[in-house]
């Protein structure tokens, strides 16, 4: 009888041993690779859903292509690389004769670097403190007034024009003709495909005698912008292009 309880004894501990056995060499890396496998699943399901949303992106961008070419046309016409002189002149004999104007005088300057806008300087504070210097023999003068800073929308900067990639050249135009043909003309400067500021606008009555009645002579003054090669836009000590790169922005 204590034979065979031993020999039961044997068999459960034989039993337990295998048991704990299978789990720990078979059971237990099943169930950690499961685990990792459902860790990596989840990993691969964000990652799916971050690319299905860079695709959604993606083709909503290669809808809006053709726009955002077209615009991109739009703003190289405005802002070319170099001058392109020939394409503003055909511009503006375009517009010459659709505001039913003559040209009297058309002119170009040299290129000018572009300076960035530096915010104003802030007032210096007044000195602090009580006492009061001793005055002294000579008079002082009477003090200037200070003026308030102009209230106006501030000047908008950015980082990525600088004097190196940008240029601005001086335009100065006369016209001929009825002073709302000038007006048309001018609206049609700064409304083209060429960006144009207008910085003066003056009109005086034609002296010739063949000019129609109540014609005026417009003079208009402004810039024309366009973009420039780092090696063209170097500057000398007074803010205006080199000769050289002048040349070499004239004759693109």
């Amino acid at each position: 009888m204590d034979r065979n309880r031993l020999w039961v004894i044997g068999s459960v501990l034989v039993m337990a041993l295998i048991l704990t056995g299978g789990w720990v060499v078979g059971i237990q890396p099943q169930l950690g690779a499961i685990a990792d496998a459902d860790v990596q699943r989840a990993a691969v399901d964000q990652t799916n859903a971050r690319n299905l949303r860079v695709l959604e992106q993606l083709k909503k961008d290669s809808a809006d292509l053709p726009k955002l070419k077209s615009r991109l046309a739009e703003l190289a016409a405005s802002v070319p690389d170099g001058s392109s002189i020939p394409t503003f002149t055909d511009q503006l004999n375009a517009l010459y004769t659709s505001s039913h104007v003559i040209c009297v005088d058309q002119a170009f300057a040299d290129a000018v670097a572009y300076k960035p806008v530096v915010p104003a300087a802030a007032a210096p504070a007044a000195p602090s403190g009580s006492s009061t210097p001793a005055p002294t023999a000579t008079p002082t003068p009477t003090p200037a007034v200070p003026t308030a800073a102009p209230a106006g929308v501030p000047p908008v900067a950015n980082a990525l024009i600088t004097s190196q990639n940008f240029a601005a050249q001086p335009v100065t135009i006369t016209v001929r003709g009825q002073y709302a043909d000038i007006l048309n003309f001018v609206n049609g400067l700064q409304t083209g495909p060429r960006l144009f500021l207008v910085t003066a606008l003056s009109t005086a009555p034609t002296t010739g005698t063949d000019a129609a009645p109540g014609s005026l002579d417009g003079k208009i003054a402004g810039y024309i912008y366009s973009l420039t090669a780092p090696a063209a836009a170097s500057v000398s000590g007074t803010g205006a292009p080199s000769s050289s790169g002048s040349t070499a922005e004239a004759s693109k």
